[in-house]
């Protein structure tokens, strides 16, 4: 091995680039340069951070934050969210709905065409939708065209003919979608990737080779023209993209999962944009002009497993929701969180401050003598992802259980984000440390994430009251209703059952360099290649 092939190994990068303090910026550029990280003297090129590797390219199978950077940059739906968190046509350049609420017609534009110069046509999307609601796609969030008339049925194998689910292309430039019931946030669906359309031609002649890198075919802005495991994944512009677009021509996602090694990198030019600071990381970072701050619908909240696990003991989870002092939070991180009260954060119908349980010592102990468990010898395993930021949660909480209730059996395990998602869905993880961002803005992003037997459901939870909470929600278009019903649908879950614990909100805290201009991350964590100059 080279001298400088094990200089730049990854087991030591952190570590050295943490030392580079000591050096002149000439010798830290030589250096960087070695190692991967170029200073960015091309304007046309933007480099940003990735904390970690996206699980897959698959939009039928993505489910975590990491691969959105990557999703929302190479494709596009037949609907968009707008600056005001108003849904907008895209891909579709007319949306009609029926009187009654139940039918949509989406009028597709005719100039847009696939990355490898093929018409975009209706039954892409037809083909898109039929595999995310096909049984063995596994599909997490399949769920959500639920509403769509036979679309549950067919996800849950009672009815195998999709003739009988309500979508269909009536010409190569017009989807119909008919619906169960109105539901109030449907265009703001058919701008999420679960929906997007699919080109079910190089699906057969590639097979499982469909979705990688130098193959995929995209309708967005940007085409996936190569990805390094664990290094690095690059945009390029897609010219055969239906409109304008910015500057940036080539996007470089660096996956650099060391906070501290990012910054450095930021720092030296390497990046011109990066996210997810350390606590230590943070406080450097906030005093810098690049600095900025956006809001954000997110939510970081403890999960339990209500069935087949210790913690389907309900006393023994208004235990430890009781025992956790969540006021320090902030402090801890160094960050701009806000103690959580309710799964739905601010700035989204349904949030309450008032719906919490509260941090109360004597309480919890009372649930503990309840539940009738040992706490010297009850093991309760605890999961979380491998960064910064969930070490020092899962070690805070850790720490609140062994002080407050006697639990001194509480085992962390951390994985590595491909590894955490298979994880929490096939393992038996009593106690998951998660965060869920809005998908699209409406409370039922964040509720319909605990209904019955929905594939995000990690924790197993069921109620019947909550889930006929969360259906009258979406079917009812008046928001004084609709808050009402999400209120007390969290009272049921959070309060009544602690299936879930609300631990912290907080802003999307980016640096970004001053000669970006035009970079934006909406409420929903989504940013826009195609927006800057």
């Amino acid at each position: 091995m080279r001298v400088f092939d094990v200089f730049c190994h990854k087991s030591i990068i952190a570590l050295f680039i943490g030392l580079l303090y000591r050096f002149s910026m000439k010798q830290l550029l030589i250096i960087l340069g070695l190692c991967g990280f170029s200073l960015n003297t091309n304007a046309s090129v933007f480099k940003f951070r990735l904390l970690s590797e996206p699980a897959t390219f698959d939009w039928h199978i993505a489910s975590t934050s990491y691969e959105t950077p990557i999703m929302m940059n190479i494709m596009e739906g037949l609907t968009e969210v707008d600056s005001a968190l108003k849904p907008q046509g895209c891909l579709a350049e007319k949306v009609l709905m029926s009187k009654d609420q139940k039918t949509y017609t989406f009028n597709l534009r005719k100039n847009v065409k696939w990355s490898d110069g093929v018409g975009l046509k209706a039954q892409d999307f037809v083909e898109g939708w039929k595999r995310l609601l096909t049984p063995a796609t596994g599909a997490p969030y399949a769920y959500l065209l639920y509403d769509v008339v036979g679309a549950e049925e067919f996800n849950k194998n009672t009815n195998q003919d999709f003739s009988k689910v309500g979508v269909v292309a009536k010409d190569d430039y017009t989807l119909v979608v008919t619906l169960k019931r109105p539901v109030a946030y449907f265009q703001f669906l058919t701008g999420f990737w679960p929906l997007f359309p699919i080109r079910k031609d190089l699906m057969t002649s590639l097979g499982n080779q469909w979705s990688k890198a130098g193959k995929l075919v995209t309708v967005g802005p940007y085409t996936l023209e190569s990805y390094q495991v664990q290094t690095k994944i690059i945009l390029k512009k897609n010219p055969n993209y239906w409109r304008k677009t910015g500057g940036v021509t080539e996007a470089v996602a660096l996956i650099i999962k060391d906070s501290a090694t990012a910054l450095n990198v930021f720092k030296s030019g390497g990046i011109q944009m990066m996210q997810d600071f350390s606590p230590d990381d943070l406080k450097m970072a906030r005093p810098m002009p690049e600095f900025t701050t956006f809001p954000y619908l997110k939510v970081h909240y403890l999960a339990f497993r209500v069935k087949g696990s210790v913690l389907e003991n309900k006393n023994l989870r208004l235990a430890i929701a009781h025992a956790i002092d969540r006021k320090p939070i902030p402090s801890i991180l160094n960050g701009t969180q806000k103690t959580a009260s309710t799964m739905i954060p601010p700035r989204v119908s349904g949030y309450d401050p008032k719906i919490a349980i509260p941090f109360d010592v004597a309480k919890a102990k009372e649930y503990l003598l309840k539940s009738g468990i040992d706490p010297a010898h009850e093991k309760i395993e605890f999961i979380a992802r491998n960064s910064e930021r969930p070490k020092i949660m899962t070690q805070y909480i850790q720490s609140e259980l062994k002080k407050n209730l006697g639990l001194l059996n509480v085992q962390i395990s951390l994985f590595d984000n491909k590894v955490f998602r298979n994880e929490i869905t096939s393992g038996s993880f009593p106690m998951m440390l998660m965060v869920w961002a809005a998908d699209y803005p409406d409370g039922d992003s964040f509720m319909g994430l605990f209904e019955t037997g929905t594939g995000n459901n990690l924790t197993h939870y069921s109620d019947p009251k909550y889930d006929e909470n969360i259906k009258k929600g979406r079917e009812d278009w008046n928001s004084v209703k609709r808050e009402k019903l999400y209120k007390e649908a969290q009272n049921i879950l959070q309060v009544r059952d602690a299936a879930v614990l609300p631990l912290y909100y907080e802003e999307n805290e980016v640096l970004v360099s001053k000669e970006v201009k035009g970079f934006n991350v909406n409420p929903i964590g989504y940013y826009f290649l195609k927006d800057i100059e």
